[in-house]
């Protein structure tokens, strides 16, 4: 994806937040079973997403926040806010404190499925990097705070395809959704919704 604005302002993170990026890949060596996107995902997702330019994004699975830093750094571009879901304690007390300078995210501690229905907001972005089999129930607890045209990314569809495989398969044969395989780190599904397409 060629984008020069967010290639730019993706280095401009990675200089002036170097001791927030040092503390994630610390964490990352350190702390078995933290499921953080890799750097390519990562500076994937921020273009993409400032290309985008969204003003409510969604994600499920914040672990130690490494991608809710990257999804934020590329919200805030378009005044954008985050609110993002772990069910994890002992991640979800990491993540605050790796996040606490991030002034445009809300997060929320508990079960996704319990925490889906009371979100009020209507997202133009999802971002699913949590518990594999359980990707089927967030998409269609996600669908009625989706907005038209809004855009599902759900991660390791290449690395866990087999857990994931009912999602794909439902992303697949409902003529809402238009995807897109891309075969970057660990594999992103990228969903674009429209609301009863014929």
């Amino acid at each position: 994806m060629e984008n020069t604005i967010g290639n730019k302002l993706y280095n401009d993170v990675l200089k002036n937040h170097k001791r927030e990026l040092e503390a994630f890949d610390k964490q990352k060596r350190e702390i078995h079973r933290l499921w953080n996107i890799d750097a390519e995902t990562a500076k994937y997702l921020f273009e993409y997403i400032v290309d985008l330019a969204p003003k409510k994004i969604i994600e499920i699975g914040t672990s130690n926040g490494y991608s809710g830093f990257w999804i934020s750094a590329a919200a805030k571009v378009s005044n954008g806010i985050l609110e993002t879901i772990e069910v994890d304690e002992e991640r979800f007390k990491l993540s605050q404190n790796n996040l606490k300078n991030q002034t445009n995210i809300i997060q929320y501690l508990g079960l996704a499925e319990d925490i889906i229905p009371t979100l009020e907001n209507k997202y133009d972005i999802a971002f699913i990097d949590a518990g594999k089999i359980g990707y089927i129930n967030y998409i269609k607890l996600l669908l009625p705070k989706l907005k038209d045209d809004a855009i599902i990314i759900a991660d390791n569809v290449i690395s866990h395809k087999k857990s994931v495989q009912e999602y794909i398969d439902f992303m697949k044969s409902d003529n809402q959704f238009e995807n897109e395989l891309i075969e970057i780190g660990t594999g992103l599904l990228i969903s674009k919704f429209k609301r009863n397409r014929v």
